[in-house]
């Protein structure tokens, strides 16, 4: 696989043994912090789209061997630009919240999946991934999931629902028309993937554990009797203005 590394780059780092971002690189970087209500308790930056360019080598410095593993396996050019330029933009944020350089933070994981920061404290976070687009949410005070999703249509959104979604939101899909019933299905999907993500629950194993109820504020959350948790009614989720196409939400747990 070709490597993504850019061309060399100009500018001056001050200690090249810890690559930083420095503010006029980011401020190049397709990145912009989402407007949320006043005491939402998260702050959300949208990373992309990013286009087919090589990452500047500035960037992909602060990335750990295995995430660079991770970038070069990814087929299309875009997406692996979009995933080590968030992963580094990712690492700079928590550099300015912890103090530590961006190329040592250190990441662990939850038991299915989830990253966090292994020898120091921060802030909670999570990233989603999807086509041109990365969300990327930080909280000082809950645990919190983020998801984006390219709304392809499938064809076969019902029959996705009655696989992996519970009987009532099945019901709630059925009859809807074509436009509707694909914003409809990723709204649900990707309340259910943020509010497990901040649960730390696998989402494969728990999607049918509760129901989201889309209403005229966002979403109402409804613990099925089996749920692995019944505290989940009590996770804050909301709905995220993302571009045209996609759907977005955050929860905090």
């Amino acid at each position: 696989m070709a490597d993504v590394r850019a061309r060399k780059s100009n500018d001056h780092v001050s200690d090249t043994s810890e690559p930083r971002l420095d503010t006029a690189k980011a401020r190049a970087l397709p990145l912009k912090r989402l407007a949320l209500p006043t005491g939402a308790g998260a702050v959300l930056w949208l990373a992309g789209p990013a286009g087919p360019g090589e990452v500047p080598e500035q960037l992909w410095n602060t990335l750990s061997s295995s995430e660079k593993d991770r970038a070069n396996r990814f087929h299309r050019a875009e997406h692996r630009a979009l995933f080590a330029m968030t992963r580094a933009i990712l690492r700079d944020l928590l550099s300015k919240a912890t103090g530590v350089a961006a190329a040592k933070i250190a990441f662990g994981e939850g038991p299915y999946g989830k990253p966090c920061l292994v020898g120091t404290n921060g802030p909670h976070f999570n990233v989603s991934h999807s086509r041109s687009f990365a969300l990327i949410g930080f909280s000082d005070s809950r645990d919190i999931g983020v998801d984006i999703e390219f709304m392809r249509a499938a064809g076969a959104e019902l029959d996705l629902a009655r696989s992996f979604f519970s009987a009532a939101e099945y019901r709630s899909l059925e009859g809807l028309a074509n436009g509707m019933l694909l914003s409809s299905f990723y709204k649900i999907w990707t309340c259910k993937e943020a509010v497990l993500k901040a649960c730390g629950a696998g989402i494969t194993e728990h999607l049918k554990d509760f129901s989201v109820e889309l209403t005229k504020d966002g979403y109402a959350l409804h613990p099925e009797p089996d749920c692995f948790s019944l505290s989940i009614a009590s996770v804050a989720v909301q709905p995220v203005a993302v571009p045209e196409g996609y759907a977005g939400c955050y929860a905090l747990a």
